[in-house]
């Protein structure tokens, strides 16, 4: 049975829409932004899509595919990855997770590290033509670097360094990565702890390097305040030395300034009675009577008194005493004597010494009766 002439017309229409169509879908790209698509002509590298519209020659260019493993975060806030095929390749900045490796310190503790890298691809062809499995490469080299770095620092030093070792470890694989088109942007050390067992130990040693820094600085405490101690008592013990030694410089300063003023009342005293006894005259009777009465007074009530000392020359009173002998025993002894004339002291001093006999049985007479 021979098809209708416009059956035939139609199929070949068809046909031609629907090559048409798959000529089209062959050879027009659009890329999104951040994307890449490597294109090959007849297995040879051609050219990288941009972002944007593009097209190739169907059959004869034809996408590279990559094997790539994609890190995220998944529901349960894990740290996740998950292996994808495509022609497209993502230049944002993303996430590759080193798995938990094993490393020994210099001082041999066995650490469990884990880390991650943020990255980016510049460059897509070097991505795919310059390593045949760019994620075990980057695993691999990572490992070596790891190594290396915590092979010569101590634990303590690691705990202690960890920012200075993601410096260290963004500038390494800059450095070897860029050869595949991959630029590091940065390093994080998830996790960098020690085994169970050596844990353990590390916490009895933790704690009993606490003890012995308490200790020591409790003794540090001690020490300090006890010199602080020492320290206060010198000061003290100076202060008072100083408060002593002032104030016993103040108490002579005052004896002495008292024994200035009291010897200058004294000899203003002196000259003030010269002058009254001059004024008067050496034989003012009232003068002369009070003078009398404070020298008997001096001596009233002492009833025992042997000898009398004058405290003038007595040849003034020679006469007086010779007449009036009725209070003294017999007659007055009378014995005088002369000091030694000083250089500097033209004033003789006579002492005059009476024997009395008891007054009390004797009547006393007036100084009135003397005059």
């Amino acid at each position: 049975m021979a098809l209708h002439p416009g059956a035939i017309a139609g199929i070949v229409v068809g046909i031609s829409i629907l090559l048409i169509i798959w000529i089209l879908y062959a050879s027009i790209y659009i890329v999104h932004q951040a994307e890449g698509i490597v294109i090959e002509r007849l297995g040879r590298f051609h050219k990288v899509l941009d972002s944007g519209i593009n097209f190739v020659i169907p059959i004869i260019d034809s996408p590279r595919q990559f094997t790539w493993r994609k890190t995220f975060i998944n529901s349960a806030g894990t740290v996740s990855d998950e292996i994808k095929t495509s022609t497209r390749i993502d230049l944002r900045e993303s996430v590759f997770n080193f798995l938990k490796q094993e490393f020994y310190t210099k001082d041999t503790v066995l650490l469990d590290v884990h880390a991650l890298m943020y990255f980016r691809i510049y460059d897509i062809k070097k991505a795919i033509y310059e390593v045949d499995d760019l994620q075990g490469a980057l695993s691999n080299t990572a490992q070596t670097q790891l190594k290396e770095v915590f092979g010569n620092m101590s634990f303590t030093e690691a705990l202690e360094s960890q920012s200075q070792i993601n410096d260290h470890l963004v500038q390494e694989f800059s450095k070897l990565f860029s050869q595949w088109g991959i630029v590091v942007e940065r390093m994080e050390l998830l996790d960098l702890s020690p085994k169970s067992s050596i844990s353990e130990a590390m916490k009895k040693q933790m704690v009993a390097e606490r003890k012995r820094r308490g200790d020591f600085i409790q003794s540090e405490g001690e020490k300090a305040a006890m010199n602080l101690l020492a320290e206060g008592k010198k000061v003290e013990s100076i202060n008072i030395g100083i408060a002593r030694q002032e104030s016993t410089r103040k108490v002579s300063e005052g004896t002495s300034a008292a024994s200035i003023e009291l010897a200058q009342a004294e000899s203003t005293a002196l000259e003030q009675m010269t002058n009254v006894l001059v004024e008067e005259g050496k034989e003012n009777s009232q003068t002369n009577y009070m003078i009398s009465l404070k020298y008997l007074d001096s001596f009233d009530g002492q009833l025992n008194v042997q000898s009398l000392y004058m405290p003038y020359k007595i040849d003034g009173i020679q006469s007086i005493v010779t007449e009036y002998t009725s209070p003294y025993h017999n007659a007055p002894n009378i014995i005088s004597h002369n000091n030694n004339t000083n250089n500097n002291n033209n004033n003789n001093l006579k002492k005059n010494v009476l024997t009395k006999r008891s007054v009390d049985s004797a009547p006393k007479k007036e100084f009135s009766e003397l005059d």
